[in-house]
């Protein structure tokens, strides 16, 4: 049988005791670093979530705030333009209406009206005819009085502004407008249509 001392005693105690509270030690050292790193990581998550979740408002507010006002800028965009489109096609057709009436008042307008008349003769109703034609429009009804083969009577009419005719058969029941203010509304009609000023 080992004979112990006191001091043996000791040191086996010591030695024991120092073994069991290093690995308490260590179990503890382990146990507070993953509590630490646990405790980090969620209050990074917490701190991320929270500034994200700020950044992600004020992100909705920019956001909506730069909407608003890409319409706003688009709204008042799409108004000047189809002010400044609509200006433009009226000032075609007014340009165009000027240069017809110019073109009433130059000799050309005299051979217009004898060949318009000369046709409606040759090819339109053979009964009595209603001629409408611009109040003081002196060259159409010369037309008319020198080139029209049958009965007729002409009516100056306000609703015709730039010249022309139209004829009108009532026993026939038919019509045919000739007048220079239908063709230019025809061809405003035509060019608003297929003019790329015009509104989309």
């Amino acid at each position: 049988m080992p004979y112990f001392n006191n001091d043996d005693v000791y040191r086996q105690f010591a030695k024991e005791i120092n073994t069991k509270a290093d690995a308490e030690i260590d179990k503890l050292t382990n146990e507070i670093a993953e509590t630490k790193e646990k405790n980090i990581n969620r209050i990074k998550n917490e701190l991320h979530t929270s500034i994200f979740r700020g950044l992600d408002l004020e992100l909705n507010e920019l956001n909506a705030d730069f909407s608003a006002n890409l319409n706003r800028v688009k709204n008042e965009y799409t108004r000047v333009l189809m002010k400044r489109r609509h200006e433009l096609l009226d000032s075609v057709g007014k340009e165009a209406r000027e240069k017809c009436l110019k073109f009433v008042e130059s000799k050309d307008y005299k051979d217009f009206c004898n060949k318009r008349i000369k046709n409606i003769s040759l090819n339109f109703c053979k009964k009595e005819i209603e001629f409408k034609i611009k109040k003081g429009d002196k060259v159409m009804k010369e037309a008319i009085d020198n080139h029209f083969e049958g009965k007729y009577n002409v009516k100056e009419v306000m609703e015709i502004e730039i010249g022309g005719f139209s004829a009108t058969c009532y026993q026939m029941g038919i019509m045919v407008d000739e007048t220079i203010d239908n063709k230019l509304k025809e061809r405003q009609q035509w060019f608003y249509e297929h003019s790329d000023l015009a509104a989309k």
